[in-house]
């Protein structure tokens, strides 16, 4: 029986102090096989480089320089070639995945057509299931079997100022913040020959970390949402 190869994974690096680590820590306890990419040398990135491109949260942009207002978009020759090796990436057939700020970036990318909306927010939320037949969401389902309200349980996650998604086509939402699935929290949608996941809150992290270097505690669950969210995205067939 043949066996695949480890997923193999560019990890862009904007700023080393944002989590990186944390997604390392996940990467290693998966198997897969990682490269750190930093910002001077993502414009060199080439389809075949890596299996998925994964952009860390923080507050950065790609194709732009961001403000506190979205409308505020200035961007510089760096962003142009930047913005122009990531979409060509996934155009061949890669993957991307953002988490926060990097959810940001996939939609600002245009790899995902949505409206966001910026919103404070620091610790506990939850996750509510929008499209249970997806990969993707089938690594975080539990059945609800003692509350006749819902048929899934939430999905307990970390939230960091990550931004409520509104995509425009309604089918690209997997996970929402709200029992109505209007806030949106993560989105998955094809670009040409590939695939881009946006995930607003941080599934690489555990309750304790917010903001400190802590690795020792075991991931949370809602930790599958990132590891099927690269394997979907990179289109392999994503582990039970």
């Amino acid at each position: 029986m043949k066996i695949a190869k480890p997923l193999s994974i560019g990890l862009y690096v904007n700023d080393p102090k944002a989590n990186i680590l944390k997604f390392v820590r996940c990467f290693r306890e998966w198997g897969m096989n990682f490269v750190s990419i930093p910002r001077s040398k993502l414009s060199g990135l080439r389809p075949g480089d890596c299996d998925v491109l994964m952009l860390h949260g923080g507050w950065y942009g790609i194709d732009r320089q961001p403000g506190q207002n979205q409308s505020d978009v200035k961007a510089t020759p760096e962003n142009f070639r930047m913005a122009a090796a990531v979409r060509n990436f996934t155009k061949a057939g890669g993957g991307v995945v953002g988490v926060c700020c990097g959810a940001y970036n996939v939609v600002w990318l245009g790899l995902i057509e949505a409206e966001m909306s910026r919103s404070h927010g620091v610790g506990p939320h939850s996750l509510e299931v929008v499209d249970e037949k997806h990969p993707i969401v089938k690594s975080v389902l539990v059945k609800a079997k003692s509350n006749a309200d819902r048929r899934w349980m939430p999905v307990p996650c970390v939230r960091v100022s990550g931004p409520f998604l509104f995509p425009k086509n309604p089918k690209h939402l997997l996970l929402s913040y709200d029992w109505e699935h209007r806030l949106g929290a993560v989105l998955a949608a094809p670009y040409g020959r590939g695939r881009a996941v946006a995930i607003s809150p941080h599934p690489e992290m555990t309750e304790n970390e917010r903001g400190l270097e802590v690795l020792n505690e075991p991931l949370m669950p809602v930790s599958n949402l990132l590891r099927a969210s690269l394997e979907w995205s990179a289109g392999r067939t994503v582990s039970p």
